[in-house]
This record gives structure tokens, C-alpha cells and sequence, in this order.
């Protein structure tokens, strides 16, 4: 494939993405991992186009149509240049897309390796996946479904994550620590990653306070407040020191019962964190 042939294929898909509907989606019948993930990925940006699916050698030349991982007429897209059908999609949705862009470059990457038979290390490879579900019975359309319901769901948790992080940006640190009420739905990471030393947390699942690495780090260990009289039997502390907590997500408890109020637990953290300070 020469260089032009690869600009034509990000260009069509380019524009592709820009057309008024109805559209349509067309990839070979027996679908491989390239086939099912690009036709996957296209759903997932376009999805109330439908997915044909083609025998191998098939033409098409209807402008409204892209065909993903065949190599007949005008409107197909084979990705020789980057691997795979699938990384010319997710190059070719840079500027489009770039969150989308940048979670599905992983993917991208392993199916340039597998689509030409090399060998891909990561600990979930995608034609395996394909094999599994073509294994369990599954028809090609099925395994669209299962494809789709993947690309849709590394999407929705990544903007997820964004608007976490965004949020995170927002919350008050003060002597090192964070307080997280019932509407801060952060993670502790992203607090750590501003430099607080502990997260103080309650919500609809209970309380709970976390340490950072870089304050066990420091000789921190939330152990040492087992002994409190505020902390009683229902609470749970990591054998490591870093959490503290009175229920949670795969334990809920209401935290009215906790024996402690959040403003109560910041300050004994705080406490703690001077204790060691000293």
C-alpha cells in the first residue's frame, strides 16, 4: 500500500463520520478481531448505523457505506499502512475523538501486531476474545453485541474518569487532607496525585480514610487507631495501615452508624498526621 492509499483510507473514514444519515457499516462475514472491533468502534461513534455483514470478496461503492478490514471497491478500509483496520480508525479519529483516540491506542496497537500474525503479550488479547465467543456458539451479530458493549463501555468509563479528575481539581486540601461528602464521586488517586497525604470519605456506602504512598511512606499507618474508642468492631482495618474504613462499596453500612462523624474522623486524621510529623 502506498502512502496515498493510506491518506485515502483516513480521509474516507473522516469524512465518513461527518455525513448525514442513514449510513451503513459493512465488514466480511466470519468476523475476525479487526473486523468485529472496527465495526464495533464505528457503532459506537455512530450508533443508530446498522452493520452488514458481507462475504470477503464483496464491492461496494455506495457513498454512504463504509466497509472496515475488506479490500474490494472504493469504501473499503484495510489499515495495511498502520496494521490493521482498527488502528487506521483510531488514527484516523485523533482530532475527532481524542479521549476515544487515546483509550483505544492500546487496542489499536495490539491488533496491528495479531491482524498480521505476531505475537501481542498483553494479558487480554482481543482474537482471543473472538475465539472464545465464535467457541461459545456465538453468530457474528452476537459477537458484535459483545464487541460493541466493550468499545462502549472503556468509553463511558473513561469520560467517567475525566469528569472525576475535573472534579478532583476542585476539592479543598488543607493540612494534607481531603474531605469527600456523599456528591464528591472522586478518586483518592487523583487527590494523591495533588499531593494530599489522606482522603477522608463518606458516602451512601459508609466512611472510610485512605493514606497515600507517599504518607505510609512516612511512617503513616491507620492501625494505630484501632485502639480509639470511636472506632468500634464494625470497622476494618488493612493489614497494611492504609485504609480505615466502616463499610464500603462491596460492604455497604449506613454510616450514621459508624460511631463517628466525618468531621470528627478529618480531625483525628489530622491528629495522626501530626503525631507522626512530630
Amino acid at each position: 500500500m502506498t502512502k496515498n492509499d493510506a491518506n485515502r483510507e483516513l480521509e474516507l473514514v473522516q469524512t465518513w463520520l461527518k455525513l448525514e444519515e442513514p449510513l451503513g457499516i459493512a465488514t466480511h462475514i466470519d468476523v475476525d478481531a479487526d473486523a468485529i472491533f472496527s465495526a464495533a468502534l464505528l457503532q459506537t461513534l455512530r450508533p443508530s448505523v446498522p452493520v452488514a455483514f458481507l462475504r470477503a470478496d464483496a464491492e461496494i461503492k455506495t457513498e454512504e457505506v463504509i466497509v472496515v478490514d475488506m479490500m474490494n471497491g472504493p469504501r473499503a478500509v484495510k489499515g495495511q499502512a498502520q496494521g490493521s483496520a482498527f488502528g487506521l480508525l483510531v488514527s484516523a479519529i485523533k482530532k475527532s475523538h481524542p479521549l476515544m483516540h487515546k483509550i483505544m491506542k492500546p487496542w489499536a496497537k495490539q491488533l496491528n501486531l495479531t491482524d498480521q500474525g505476531k505475537n501481542c503479550n498483553d494479558r487480554v488479547v482481543l482474537a482471543d476474545l473472538v475465539n472464545a465467543w465464535k467457541a461459545c456458539g456465538l453468530e457474528d451479530r452476537d459477537i458484535l453485541e459483545r464487541a460493541v458493549e466493550l468499545v462502549r463501555g472503556k468509553w463511558k468509563r473513561a469520560k467517567r474518569r475525566r469528569q472525576q479528575s475535573e472534579r478532583a481539581a476542585s476539592i479543598p486540601i488543607e493540612n494534607g487532607i481531603a474531605v469527600l461528602g456523599v456528591e464528591d464521586r472522586v478518586q483518592a488517586k487523583d487527590l494523591f496525585h495533588r499531593k494530599a497525604l489522606a482522603v477522608v470519605r463518606e458516602n451512601e456506602n459508609g466512611m472510610a480514610v485512605m493514606l497515600s504512598k507517599k504518607a505510609q511512606q512516612t511512617g503513616l499507618n491507620l492501625s494505630s487507631l484501632k485502639s480509639d474508642d470511636m472506632f468500634g468492631e464494625d470497622w476494618f482495618f488493612h493489614p497494611d495501615g492504609w485504609l480505615a474504613s466502616f463499610g464500603g462499596p462491596k460492604a455497604p453500612k449506613d454510616p450514621k452508624n459508624a460511631g463517628i462523624t466525618i468531621t470528627a474522623l478529618a480531625e483525628r486524621t489530622k491528629r495522626l498526621l501530626a503525631e507522626v510529623k512530630q
